[in-house]
């Protein structure tokens, strides 16, 4: 018992200096930083908390662009979350091991149940967040390219009206908000890019934000058009209706395996019952 308290307390004893080690250090820079502002007389407008906040937690962080990139997909925007993200899972985690050392210190939890609610505590503070927020880009990546054909045939009648795609996708990108907000932050990235890199790269980084068989014929598509100058137009329409027959092909066959899937139900609860109901008289009259 001796042993286990020294252990936890040793643990508690190397976070605490790990935490301090660490603050000490974000003070340091940004007491540095204040007096080189000082020294300079720097004349910048006054940028608001949240922006300061973001940049001392952006020294707390790693795998920036990883982690931004997932909470996008996700349908998260806020770069403080994405600087903040690891903080947001390991304070708590860090609350829940403190508070488990502490019960099992005062005799409250047994050596196993606090195991257990420390790997209890790892699970929903580390791996839970990861996994909710994988599925909800897989889910949003998924949405996106269902909602393509929408957003060729509303680029199509912009291009009719005589808007270039570099205009008809910087409109859409504000009129989408309204409608689908996923979509609309792809197609404004989308713009901005194509403002920057020209229309050929931003279409490549399109299908990077929804990697996708539908937005890579979409990307080629367009691209192979812009290449060799044919009918953009035509070209909308005719992609359009493509993705949505291959939508319905995939959805006929979703609901062609349903068949089998709703065999191993049917068997589990339908014909067992039904078994035990038949052979049950006879076991009955042999038991009597």
């Amino acid at each position: 018992m001796v042993d286990i308290k020294l252990i936890f307390l040793v643990f508690g004893l190397f976070i605490s200096l790990s935490v301090a080690y660490y603050s000490l250090k974000v003070f340091d820079k940004t007491k540095a930083n204040i007096s080189t502002k000082k020294i300079i007389d720097s004349t910048q407008e006054k940028t608001p908390f949240t922006d300061k906040l973001t940049v001392q937690l952006s020294r707390l962080s790693f795998n920036k662009e990883e982690t931004k990139n997932n909470l996008v997909r996700a349908g998260i925007h806020s770069d403080f979350i994405a600087q903040a993200y690891y903080l947001l899972k390991i304070i708590p985690l860090v609350f829940c091991l403190a508070f488990i050392g502490y019960f099992y210190l005062q005799g409250y939890l047994e050596f196993l149940s606090a195991f257990v609610a420390f790997l209890i505590s790892l699970l929903v503070c580390l791996i839970v967040p990861d996994m909710y927020i994988s599925s909800k880009g897989n889910a949003n990546i998924r949405h996106v390219s269902s909602r393509l054909p929408f957003l060729l045939d509303l680029m199509n009648v912009c291009v009719h009206t005589g808007m270039t795609l570099e205009a008809s996708l910087d409109y859409l990108s504000n009129e989408l908000k309204t409608v689908d907000e996923n979509l609309a932050y792809v197609v404004k990235k989308t713009s901005e890019r194509a403002k920057i890199v020209g229309l050929d790269r931003a279409l490549a980084e399109f299908y990077d934000l929804v990697p996708t068989t539908e937005a890579q014929s979409f990307v080629m598509t367009l691209t192979q058009s812009l290449k060799y100058g044919s009918s953009v137009g035509a070209v909308l329409a005719s992609l359009a209706s493509d993705i949505r027959e291959i939508n319905m092909l995939n959805l006929e066959e979703k609901i062609g395996k349903m068949g089998a899937k709703m065999s191993i139900p049917m068997i589990a609860f339908i014909m067992v019952p039904i078994v035990v109901l038949i052979a049950a008289p006879g076991i009955m009259r042999m038991l009597g």
